[in-house]
Formats: C-alpha cells, sequence, structure tokens
C-alpha cells in the first residue's frame, strides 16, 4: 500500500496554506494553495493509497481537522513545540517547515494534541486555552 504524508502549516491566519507530499520518504510535491477547504481537498484526493495528514496547531487546525478529518486515513494535529525537528533545526518558513514535518509521522514522533469533530466543543477549547496561558502568564 502506497502510503502519502501530507503536512500543511499556515500557523497564522493566512490566505494560504504549504503543502508537503511525502511517498517512500521523498517529497515528491509541493503545493501553495488557498486556505480552503476545496482547495487542500483537491489536493488529497489527487493521490491514492493511505494518506496520512499531519499539521501543526494553530489558530484554524480545529476547524481544518473539522473539515479534512473524514478525506484522509490519519489526520493529527500536533504541538509544535514538541517538534524539535522544526523548531531547533535551521530556518523556518512555512515552506521549510511543512517538509520537515512529512517525515514525523513516519517514525511516530508527533505528539498529537485532541480535536474533535464536534463544532460545538470548539469555543469550549478555545476559551480552556485562552485561561491556560494567562494563568501560566500570571
Amino acid at each position: 500500500m502506497l502510503s502519502t504524508n501530507v503536512s500543511s502549516t499556515a500557523k497564522l491566519p493566512s490566505n494560504n496554506t504549504e503543502l508537503a507530499i511525502e511517498q517512500r520518504g521523498r517529497i515528491v510535491a509541493r503545493y501553495s494553495v488557498p486556505t480552503t477547504v476545496p482547495a487542500i481537498s483537491t489536493v488529497l484526493n489527487s493521490f491514492q493509497g493511505k494518506n496520512v495528514f499531519a499539521m501543526e496547531e494553530g489558530p484554524m487546525s480545529g476547524w481544518l481537522y473539522r473539515n479534512l478529518n473524514e478525506k484522509v486515513d490519519k489526520f493529527t494535529v500536533s504541538e509544535p513545540r514538541r517538534n524539535r525537528l522544526i523548531t531547533c533545526e535551521g530556518d523556518k518558513d512555512d515552506k521549510i517547515d511543512s517538509g520537515k514535518l512529512t517525515s514525523l509521522p513516519r517514525g511516530n514522533f508527533l505528539k498529537a494534541v485532541h480535536h474533535t469533530s464536534d463544532s460545538n466543543r470548539a469555543p469550549l477549547k478555545h476559551w480552556i486555552n485562552h485561561d491556560r496561558v494567562r494563568d501560566a502568564v500570571r
């Protein structure tokens, strides 16, 4: 079975999302697409076999998870501060980070952040995260 690792980076609310596609340990394609569900779905649908999607936690990760989770075999939203390969190794930008992120699911090196498909729970998660940050700063 062919496994395709797709990684996405769009850390801030962004007009574009960088996608890197890895097959058999090599990046075979890169896309810069509008940050819309149809645009990202088009890229995901163009690959056959098992699709694994990984992205870093950010403001749009819950929305993307709820809308793209059913389109892939495995969807992981990862904790960006726990990805040492990305946070501590060399230059950083969305294109570079998406390429590095493609290799991490293969070795199960991603620290997953829980997301739910239930859109009613999204405000609760946002509220809890906001309070956690405020308490840490205090």
